[in-house]
């Protein structure tokens, strides 16, 4: 409840380049992240097509806007089902951004322990929200000051190396369209 609550904080309470950062009002989260690169990287599995979050929230002046997206793989059994998502928010002014002592510092309260991932965005580390036998891998991305973007991976047995490397996949593509 705790790693919830914090998650929701950071991407409510809240400049990047690109359409996602400089386009006002709704963010589509499926949009950033696709369906073939979800694919791509996690191979050989193959997902059912995103699903919109349904806590999407369109910012003001003040709060940030929120949006997200699901990938779950098709044809798998319960136990091995994958499932694959992203949280964007965009804070509505550079001051009101989140900063990456600020979310890792709020992880650390949480007893997780964030890992630095170089090469992406501004900024970019790990946490694992879950446990090890169903780990909810997360990878945080903030891009410019006001872009902050949690790619995410769970799934029974998930090995974290796997899917570390396949959200930095993923990561790398959906910057690439910012």
């Amino acid at each position: 409840m705790r790693r919830t609550t914090l998650l929701v904080l950071l991407l409510v309470a809240g400049n990047a380049t690109g359409v996602a950062a400089q386009t006002p009002g709704r963010l589509d989260a499926c949009a950033l992240m696709l369906k073939s690169d979800v694919d791509a990287a996690f191979a050989p599995r193959v997902f059912r097509e995103g699903e919109k979050g349904r806590g999407d929230f369109v910012g003001t002046a003040k709060l940030a806007t929120v949006a997200s997206c699901t990938y779950t793989s098709r044809g798998a059994s319960l136990r091995d089902l994958l499932t694959v998502g992203v949280l964007a928010r965009r804070a509505p002014s550079d001051q009101s951004g989140v900063t990456v002592a600020a979310a890792k510092a709020g992880a650390v309260t949480l007893n997780m322990t964030p890992v630095d991932v170089p090469g992406l965005g501004n900024a970019a580390y790990w946490v694992n929200m879950g446990s090890s036998v169903r780990p909810i891998v997360q990878l945080n991305v903030l891009k410019g000051k006001r872009l902050w973007l949690v790619f995410s991976a769970t799934a029974a047995g998930l090995n974290t190396d796997t899917a570390l490397a396949g959200l930095t996949t993923v990561a790398r593509a959906t910057l690439a369209r910012l």
